[in-house]
């Protein structure tokens, strides 16, 4: 049998996960917008609707090179019809080139079809002699023919807002001529450690300083969920030069503090945001790891936003690199969906356990894993602390508060990082 999870502390009164989700979720957001060139949108959200200018394709068009013939000329296969000209991709056909009965016209893909016809015949069913076409195998009538309109209606809604804007809605924006679109911007983000033990990453550390990793591993993580980060480096426990350094940060749409959350004599941080008038929503979950975490809301402070009540937002991160990594995961990224123009979704994957595990404690716990085709792998968790796990994994399983021991086999939740 696997052994029992570690007893631990009464955290009954502490938030749940889903609590603070919802907390999270309810807080006001006013998303910044912004018109920007198509070729600079990869990744941002649409601000608004996009619709089709005309439709398309603007006319009947040939999806293959071949002929475009009457359908009523190929009642009787083989049937020989005279060439008399061609069709190819950018030109407009007049009345001149209608097609008499016994005619085809050469068209190429792409090409509007010619008055009269309303077929296209592949090439490889055709034999050509002189000017004379054979079509030697029975076509339908209206066969490899978009028809106009077939693809979008002029007024038609193609991306709506809130879409992220990737290759294929690029090209679809491309191709209604939308060379400037309005989107929401990228959050404006700041990221803080705080601790006397940190010292820069190029330099070497004394016998009790470790180096700051984890303003880069924030700063990369807010920086794929789409924001434009500000790293504002390492503060001390330093209360004077705590409060100047949260006051900066909370310039931005988003501070996120690493460090200084617990009960310790040097945690300053969250008595030095109430000063600072952040009304914190939250200060401790029943999440591991990541126990210490904090979220709040301030007013007045964020000068890049046009809304009547300026808002900034405040994630308070535990020290420990696996847990600042999994409460950004798992909580922080929600909100940076919403001022990102976008709804906020779970994102959980569920797979076979590729090996057993202890019953889960009264914590929602995130624990490093490897997802193989096989099935999920629990990595060895070494603590809060172990950054090495960590890059090993590629995903987070998630277990329920008190979940039962768990045997191979059994379908598992996980969030692919």
């Amino acid at each position: 049998m696997p052994d029992p999870a570690p007893t631990e502390p009464d955290v009954s009164r502490l938030l749940s996960v889903a609590e603070a989700i919802a907390i999270i979720d309810a807080a006001p957001v006013h998303p910044l917008t912004t018109t920007v060139p198509l070729s600079d949108a990869q990744g941002l959200r649409l601000a608004a609707d996009l619709t089709a200018d005309r439709d398309y394709p603007p006319f009947d068009k040939a999806l293959m090179d071949g002929y475009a013939v009457r359908s009523q000329d190929l009642a009787q296969i083989p049937a020989d019809l005279r060439l008399a000209g061609e069709i190819p991709a950018g030109y407009s056909p007049t009345p001149d080139d209608a097609l008499d009965p016994g005619e085809a016209l050469a068209i190429m893909t792409g090409a509007p079809l010619p008055p009269n016809a309303d077929t296209v015949v592949p090439i490889e069913d055709t034999e050509r002699q002189d000017e004379v076409i054979r079509i030697l195998q029975p076509t339908q009538k209206a066969r490899n023919i978009a028809p106009q309109g077939a693809d979008a209606r002029n007024g038609q809604p193609l991306l709506s807002k809130g879409t992220a804007l990737q290759a294929a809605q690029l090209a679809v924006a491309a191709s209604i001529g939308a060379a400037r679109v309005p989107v929401f911007d990228h959050p404006r983000v700041a990221v803080l450690t705080t601790g006397d033990e940190l010292i820069p990453i190029d330099q070497t550390p004394g016998p009790a300083q470790i180096r700051n990793s984890n303003n880069l591993m924030l700063a990369a993580l807010l920086r794929k969920l789409g924001c434009t980060v500000n790293d504002l480096g390492t503060a001390p426990d330093d209360p004077e030069t705590l409060r100047y350094a949260l006051a900066a940060g909370l310039q931005h749409d988003c501070l996120f503090v690493t460090g200084g959350m617990s009960m310790g004599a040097y945690d300053f941080v969250p008595r030095i945001l109430q000063e600072l008038r952040v009304d914190l929503r939250i200060t401790k979950l029943r999440i591991k790891p990541g126990k210490p975490f904090l979220f709040g809301i301030a007013e007045g402070y964020n000068q890049s936003s046009p809304a009547p009540t300026l808002l900034s937002y405040v994630f308070g991160l535990p020290g420990n690199p696996v847990s600042t990594f999994a409460c950004t995961i798992r909580l922080a990224s929600r909100l940076i969906t919403r001022l990102s123009g976008g709804v906020p979704n779970d994102n959980f994957l569920t797979a076979p356990l590729l090996s057993s595990l202890p019953p889960n404690g009264p914590r929602e716990f995130y624990q490093p894993a490897t997802l193989t085709p096989q099935g999920v792998h629990p990595l060895t968790w070494k603590g809060s602390a172990d950054i090495y796990t960590l890059a090993t994994a590629n995903a987070l399983l998630v277990r329920p508060e008190n979940d039962p021991a768990r045997e191979p086999g059994a379908m598992v939740t996980i969030i692919l990082i």
